[in-house]
């Protein structure tokens, strides 16, 4: 909304992140606040290469989803 005042925050980055964003609308007050805090991952080898296995075949995973959803859809 162009009549928001809309804030952002962030932390200084390190082992922890954390980001909040609000919105203040003149009319409707507070309208929302969305806040994330994430943590740091160990940076071991095998760590790394499990999460970027992971991350590497989610569009694979979301598509055999799909299409396992709809045989599903016309079985029945």
């Amino acid at each position: 909304d162009m009549l928001g005042n809309w804030s952002i925050k962030a932390g200084e980055p390190g082992e922890n992140l954390n980001i909040s964003v609000s919105v203040h609308h003149p009319e409707l007050g507070n309208y929302f606040t969305a806040t994330l805090k994430a943590k740091k991952l160990c940076s071991s080898s095998t760590s790394m290469l499990d999460h970027a296995v992971f991350f590497w075949l989610m569009p694979h995973k979301i598509v055999v989803g799909m299409y396992w959803n709809e045989l599903l859809y016309v079985l029945h």
